[in-house]
């Protein structure tokens, strides 16, 4: 059983390892954060669940649970499927990482929190 985001990224390959690597240790960067493997993958949170990150065949989910309040900072996101506000970004590379815009996403994320509460209860 993955007991660390470290672990659960040691147990991906190819470039869904290499794009996790790299989005985790900029949501690290980020600051504001604690990370836990919940529901099987890695999952960010400050005043309850801010951003996922979940390997795939050929990229990385990048997920935010307030994502539908966000759509406008960033045309990649979708939304996504069910019930709720999560939206997402498909990362296919290391090069689809932006430090700065990581670091606008989950500041974003953490306010909305703080303005709305735990988005899990």
């Amino acid at each position: 059983m993955t007991k660390t985001v470290n672990d659960y990224i040691a147990g991906l390959s190819g470039v869904p390892a290499e794009v996790a690597k790299r989005l985790h240790g900029a949501l690290v960067a980020a600051g504001g954060l604690t990370d836990i493997v919940k529901w099987g993958h890695p999952i960010y949170e400050a005043g309850g669940a801010v951003c996922l990150l979940k390997g795939a065949k050929d990229h990385v989910t990048f997920g935010f649970w307030r994502g539908v309040d966000m759509l406008d900072l960033d045309p990649r996101f979708e939304k996504g499927g069910g019930k709720g506000d999560m939206a997402y970004i498909r990362l296919r590379s290391t090069d689809d990482i932006d430090d700065a815009q990581v670091v606008r996403l989950v500041a974003k994320g953490i306010e909305l929190n703080r303005l709305k509460g735990d988005p899990m209860k």
